[in-house]
């Protein structure tokens, strides 16, 4: 069920079951705006299943038909996470670097409407500039430290060349669907940290593995929208082909993504931002207060309105009123209010996504009695906060199916923690 009140259900009820039947399989051009591939190419969607289960069902004497509505159709995050409320679905994904964001706000808005209850997309948190400096935070932090390998205390040299590799880490070839390109270990490293962030888990690809003992040699990131689980649970890519379970390393993030418990949050970091921009647009009401009794039809106050606004737009805000009309100016919007309600806003963003106010530039109460230095808060910042994410990558990463046994992946955070870090970063073997 979507939301808790009965028209958000009454809406979502509506959007799955119109129209009652469409072809099981269909035929559709697809773009890099939805993440599909090449501009102008076709291929044949299969459909997910019904939510309430049981076998396709169409007209009567044909075949080959099944239920379906308006979000068994869309292809973006909106469906993904109106799905995602029934856990026996299908999810498809967003890439964290394209985002198709015009048809999100516009089918989210139309179907859940603008309450509370609605689906939240990467791009909107993104838009909220204290969820992006956190992200920014997060991921360009993490991105920069390099992965080592250990035997117990031992550094291993050299380590597992998908560690730091600067070959693109494609190995012998990738899937086309999967839309893999080169990678460097930032980029890779990247793109996961953000999927975890946003949604809760991350998917590497191996590309080669070493002969001898049939571990990964060469890993790549796989895009967030390019990837599924079908109902059985094992990994398909957007063509609904097998990737193989055998052939990729699910990383699994220490929540199930802002996206999903922070949309709260982010919504109401959104209305601040529209409240503020719209009273950076209009600061003034503006009341037309008639001076005389003579009483005027509901035409010509509309009339007066109508050319009040026409006035203001074409004359730079400047008016013009008779003996008749008195303009009186109301400001809209209390500074003071909107100042506080957007501080606090940012200071949930940060509590949601386990980054220390002060990063995003949140101010807590009492924070100005607080003396801190930059090592301080960069240790506050991996302690609290980055830690977590860091610790869900190597924990997966430092598994026997990945490294030998006894054997474990690391981040060297020297350049985080160190007083005089090396100017162009941590030394790293290719």
């Amino acid at each position: 069920m979507v939301g808790n009140s009965p028209a958000a259900a009454a809406r979502y009820a509506a959007a799955r079951d119109i129209p009652s039947s469409c072809p099981a399989t269909s035929t559709v051009t697809t773009g890099t705006a939805y993440g599909f591939g090449s501009l102008g190419t076709s291929r044949t969607v299969p459909r997910g299943p019904d939510i309430g289960g049981g076998p396709p069902t169409g007209p009567a004497g044909l075949t080959g038909f099944a239920p379906m509505g308006v979000l068994d159709w869309w292809p973006g995050r909106s469906l993904a996470l109106a799905s995602s409320l029934d856990d026996h679905l299908l999810q498809p994904q967003i890439e964290p670097w394209v985002d198709n964001h015009l048809a999100e706000a516009l089918f989210v808005g139309d179907v859940f409407g603008p309450g509370a209850d609605r689906p939240v997309s990467r791009w909107e948190a993104m838009a909220v500039p204290a969820m992006a400096r956190a992200r920014h935070l997060i991921v360009g932090t993490a991105a920069k430290l390099p992965l080592e390998e250990f035997d117990g205390p031992d550094r291993v040299t050299p380590a597992a060349a998908w560690m730091q590799a600067t070959d693109g880490q494609l190995g012998t070839g990738v899937p086309p669907a999967l839309g893999i390109g080169l990678q460097s270990p930032w980029q890779r490293m990247a793109g996961t940290i953000d999927d975890l962030v946003f949604y809760g888990e991350a998917l590497w690809l191996v590309t080669q593995r070493y002969a001898e003992d049939d571990r990964p040699q060469s890993m790549a990131h796989v895009p967030y929208d390019r990837w599924t689980r079908d109902e059985r649970g094992s990994y398909v890519d957007v063509d609904h082909h097998p990737i193989g379970n055998d052939k990729v390393v699910c990383i699994r993030g220490p929540h199930e993504g802002v996206l999903r418990f922070g949309a709260p949050t982010i919504r109401q970091a959104t209305d601040l931002e529209r409240t503020a921009a719209d009273v950076a647009r209009r600061p003034l009401r503006f009341e037309l207060h008639q001076t005389t009794d003579l009483e005027l039809t509901k035409g010509e106050r509309a009339d007066l309105i109508a050319a009040t606004r026409v006035a203001l737009a074409d004359n730079q805000g400047i008016l013009f009123t008779n003996a008749a009309i008195e303009t009186k100016a109301h400001p809209y919007g209390d500074a003071a209010l909107l100042i506080a309600g957007r501080n606090a806003a940012a200071l949930n963003v940060a509590r949601t996504v386990s980054v220390p106010a002060a990063l995003i530039d949140a101010t807590s109460e009492g924070a100005s009695l607080e003396y801190a230095t930059i090592q301080g808060r960069n240790f506050q910042f991996l302690d609290y906060g980055l830690s977590m994410y860091l610790d869900a990558v190597t924990a997966r990463l430092s598994m026997d199916d990945v490294l030998a046994r006894t054997h474990r992946a690391a981040f060297d955070t020297t350049a985080l923690t160190a007083l005089a870090p090396a100017p162009t970063g941590t030394p790293t073997e290719d």
